[in-house]
């Protein structure tokens, strides 16, 4: 059975170490496991809501030198994400398994169901893009795992992830 694991922006800005947004060790952490992921050819995918999220964050950095550089990495990285050969990263709507054209497609049903259901449990927007990615993914009979920091998305994991992260900073 094929390991995906979605991942969410928390993740994304401790990897990129984006300034006001990232702890040491968490960021170590979290390098390391997208290393152990790599090394093991599990695929990992980053729904396009999430890239939105990191490259306001990266816009937001206040020294210009770093901003220029961190927005020079998300270019390369999404470049990558974008050819599954090349990388193990895979920018999503990228793959067959995308939940983004059903999004595009059935936006008011996902919107309704944002309201209802996902918001109450404090999920943002994207967040609930990662977790209908997430469940999508699921449905070809894969493991699914949900790389985040944010508790409440981590309990709409398809499966129970072991070893799991979600960081060692609160609030």
């Amino acid at each position: 059975m094929l390991t995906y694991i979605v991942v969410d922006t928390v993740y994304l800005l401790e990897l990129f170490r984006v300034p006001k947004r990232f702890n040491e060790s968490d960021a170590a952490e979290i390098k390391h496991r997208f290393q152990v992921a790599n090394d093991q050819g599990i695929k990992l995918y980053i729904p396009v809501p999430v890239l939105f999220e990191l490259a306001n964050h990266i816009a937001h950095v206040e020294n210009g030198y770093e901003r220029k550089g961190l927005a020079s990495k998300f270019s390369e990285t999404v470049k990558e994400g974008i050819n599954p050969e090349i990388t193990f990263l895979n920018i999503i709507p990228c793959e067959a398994y995308s939940v983004a054209s059903e999004l595009s497609n059935n936006l008011e049903v996902f919107v309704q169901q944002f309201a209802e259901e996902f918001v109450q449990q404090g999920l943002g927007f994207t967040d609930s893009a990662v977790v209908l990615e997430a469940k999508s993914l699921k449905k070809a009979h894969n493991k699914v795992h949900i790389w985040t920091t944010d508790e409440p998305m981590k309990a709409y994991e398809p499966d129970a992830e072991p070893n799991l992260f979600i960081g060692t900073r609160k609030g």
